[in-house]
């Protein structure tokens, strides 16, 4: 990151916030997922098995978004950390 220019950086950093967004976005709707589907096991509506199923997989989606995010986080810290670290 070094051989970027300022703007370079930051419009880089304005990607991985843009990316950090998306990904936000969508552990959100995974979160309201599992609440709904959580409802429809207490009102009988769905099986137990079907329930587990689901579940796993919204979990798995809801973690690789999750890590997602925190890669999101750490890039832009570092461009931060670079942007500041440079002489005026």
């Amino acid at each position: 990151m070094k051989e970027l220019k300022d703007d370079e950086l930051i419009d880089l950093a304005n990607d991985e916030i843009k990316k950090m967004d998306v990904h936000i976005w969508s552990s959100i709707i995974v979160s309201c997922l599992i609440v709904v589907e959580s409802l429809f096991l207490i009102l009988n509506m769905v099986p137990i098995f079907l329930y587990v199923t689901l579940w796993v997989i919204f979990m798995v989606l809801y973690f690789v978004h999750q890590i997602k995010i925190k890669k999101s986080e750490k890039k832009i810290e570092e461009i931060m950390n670079e942007l500041t670290s440079r002489e005026p």
